[in-house]
């Protein structure tokens, strides 16, 4: 199950608006700062869909992460939840 982390500033405000509209994701209330985004399976964010411009499309995780980075291009992004096995 990943987890993303996002900073509760305006610039990244669209990641926590497309996370609520996405029926898989949990999203809570901001503590301390920061959203958290929840999801059963991969969660995938779109630049465009977002109206981000790219400067702030290449700092959406300085929130942090817990889980993988599948792909991360100039338009979109998936994450996804890590295989913890000990």
């Amino acid at each position: 199950m990943p987890t993303i982390y996002v900073v509760d500033v305006p610039e990244f405000a669209p990641m926590v608006e497309e996370a609520l509209k996405n029926p898989d994701c949990t999203v809570s209330e901001s503590r301390k700062g920061y959203f958290r985004i929840d999801a059963p399976g991969a969660i995938t964010f779109n630049r465009k869909a977002m109206k981000m411009k790219p400067a702030i499309w290449y700092g959406i995780f300085t929130g942090g992460l817990d889980g993988e980075i599948r792909s991360f291009g100039r338009d979109e992004v998936v994450v996804i939840g890590t295989n913890k096995s000990l």
